[in-house]
């Protein structure tokens, strides 16, 4: 009797430590009160797309005062920055007339790459890079579009709308301006690459504009030539970032493939450059 006593108490025991390895085994798990909990609203349409509309606003409102500049307001504009021209003005457009031309752009720019190549300073090296691109594009674009329009100069005729296209000899030469193109090409390249930068990209653009400024204060471009110039530039600029980037990342993909080969009974290797 005291054995089968004895017996059922062991197993009694048993039992309970079993319970108790099941019971420690899996942990209560505290209910989750979500009678309270705060969804995030999805962002609207017009927030998701701020960029792309405000980059489509943009070229819109330029379009349309390129067309309005051209149709009613170039001689407008010419005659009241003739009438308004001070020795002040045209000492400003002496000092600003280099800035939109090919050697001292190109001559910033290279001595930008040489600095920040020596201290070190990638996004210096890169502007560089991006900047002289963007201004031999423009320069190719902008000669283009010189020699398919041939427009005359405000200087040489009171008639905005004279152009003597793609037949002329070559000598009017004011749509687009190229001192504008090259200003707003050189600015949207620096721009491009400083953008998480405050000052960067409005000093750039804001010296740009002086520049096309300073062409009408002149009387060597219309206001539409100015207009379309700093269009062009900054179309160029952006274009040459975009694949100056695609580039770059293609280069960064590329992986050497190395295996072993044999040949006439000879070890070699084989490698291959993997884009």
């Amino acid at each position: 009797m005291r054995l089968f006593l004895l017996i059922v108490a062991l197993l009694c025991l048993f039992r309970a430590s079993v319970v108790a390895d099941s019971f420690n085994s899996t942990p209560l798990q505290e209910p989750k009160d979500t009678t309270f909990t705060l969804y995030q609203p999805k962002p609207s349409w017009v927030k998701q797309h701020r960029r792309f509309l405000l980059k489509s606003s943009t070229a819109l409102v330029v379009t349309g005062m390129f067309i309005h500049s051209y149709n009613r307001l170039d001689r407008h504009i010419q005659y009241l920055a003739q009438q308004s021209r001070t020795s002040a003005s045209n000492n400003a457009a002496k000092v600003l007339d280099p800035m939109g031309t090919a050697l001292p752009i190109q001559a910033t720019f290279a001595t930008m790459f040489t600095v920040g190549a020596l201290a070190k300073r990638p996004k210096m090296k890169e502007a560089a890079i991006v900047g002289l691109g963007s201004f031999y594009l423009n320069a190719l674009a902008t000669d283009k579009l010189k020699k398919t329009f041939q427009r005359h100069r405000p200087s040489s005729t009171n008639d905005s709308h004279l152009f003597e296209g793609p037949n002329g000899d070559g000598q009017n030469t004011s749509f687009p301006s190229s001192h504008t193109s090259n200003a707003f090409a050189a600015a949207t390249a620096i721009a491009s690459v400083y953008q998480d930068n405050h000052w960067v990209p409005q000093a750039a653009y804001g010296l740009a504009t002086l520049v096309g400024l300073s062409r009408i204060n002149d009387n060597k471009h219309w206001a539409s030539d100015v207009l379309a110039g700093a269009a062009l530039g900054y179309l160029t600029g952006k274009a040459t970032y975009w694949g100056y980037h695609r580039v770059k990342k293609a280069i960064n993909k590329r992986s050497w493939v190395v295996s072993p080969a044999w040949h006439n009974g000879g070890a070699g290797l084989n490698a291959s450059l993997r884009f």
